[in-house]
């Protein structure tokens, strides 16, 4: 397996230094499985929230993320909502869960702003849980997101 790793870093080293990343999004994973399609970008993406959360690259601009138009923070949640469109209902329909955690960080709530994002999507469920795509489901987020005085404060929906 660490042959597979350091084979795979090495591969995928080439790819990303011309800038490109797979479905998974920029990180780590970029860095080391490029823009390969199939199975190895799930792996890319388990690396990207393992080794440097991707949240954390993406505000430093590190890890092949940058704010330059290659990767910006609604593309990200684009891509986290579809991946985990259906855990994600789930986790809001009871206000709490890991994807639910880090949609939240998506949106750059931090600390206790995270209970109010969940408490906030969870008591507005009848909006955002009946949606059918990510797009509907985040649209609608967004639109919890700038009602509620206290996250408009702490986090963002653009």
């Amino acid at each position: 397996m660490r042959k597979f790793l350091a084979v795979a870093i090495l591969a995928g080293s080439t790819l990303a230094m011309a800038g490109k990343y797979g479905t998974a999004g920029c990180g780590i994973g970029a860095l080391a499985f490029g823009d390969q399609k199939g199975p190895i970008q799930i792996v890319a993406a388990t690396v990207n929230n393992i080794l440097i959360p991707q949240t954390s690259a993406i505000t430093s601009g590190t890890s092949n993320c940058t704010e330059d138009g290659v990767t910006m923070i609604n593309r990200e949640r684009e891509i986290f909502a579809e991946a985990n469109f259906n855990s994600l209902k789930e986790e809001m329909s009871q206000g709490a869960g890991e994807n639910v955690a880090v949609l939240a960080s998506l949106y750059g709530c931090q600390g206790s702003s995270v209970n109010t994002f969940s408490s906030a999507i969870q008591s507005h469920y009848t909006d955002v849980g009946h949606t059918t795509t990510s797009a509907q489901m985040l649209e609608a987020i967004d639109g919890v997101v700038r009602s509620d005085a206290s996250l408009t404060t702490t986090c963002s929906a653009e």
